[in-house]
């Protein structure tokens, strides 16, 4: 069962950690090379973005999860797993599924959507075994291409 809990200030140097990864890197490059950076990122628009831990089940943190409004009814999500000895086992799509449930019992959105880079083969077909359904490819607002993903949640 994946728990999650906001994500507090005394989480930025595990979060820096997680960030220096090349699992995450790769994907999650925001520049963030320093707890100062991770800190003044994590910290600035927490009234649009609501960020989370994923805690394993002997409640440990294991990944980073957040959701934000996109528009009225449209919620989009971002997350990574922060151990790569995490990867390709099945928590990451239980991970999804789990948030979005509580997105859903939360906030009732219509539609969650996510966004992973195209070339990014491994969460692309998290997401769709999470449920989510290709939309489109579309530039997103840091420039690069995106692979919207919906999922509908009054179905």
């Amino acid at each position: 069962m994946s728990t999650f809990r906001k994500l507090e200030e005394a989480d930025f140097e595990l979060l820096f950690n997680w960030l220096q990864q090349p699992h995450v890197k790769e994907w999650w490059d925001d520049g963030d090379d320093t707890i100062a950076k991770v800190k003044l990122h994590y910290t600035k628009g927490a009234d649009t973005v609501t960020r989370f831990l994923l805690l394993s089940d002997n409640k440990e943190p294991v990944g980073y999860f957040q959701y934000y409004v996109e528009r009225c009814g449209v919620i989009g999500i971002d997350q990574f797993l922060g151990d790569v000895s995490l990867i390709n086992k099945g928590l990451g799509t239980k991970a999804v599924m789990a948030f979005s449930k509580l997105i859903r019992e939360t906030k009732q959105p219509t539609t969650i959507i996510v966004d992973p880079e195209p070339e990014n083969h491994r969460a692309i077909r998290c997401y769709e075994k999470a449920g989510f359904l290709f939309e489109q490819i579309e530039i997103g607002k840091d420039g690069k291409q995106a692979y919207i993903m919906r999922m509908e949640t009054n179905v």
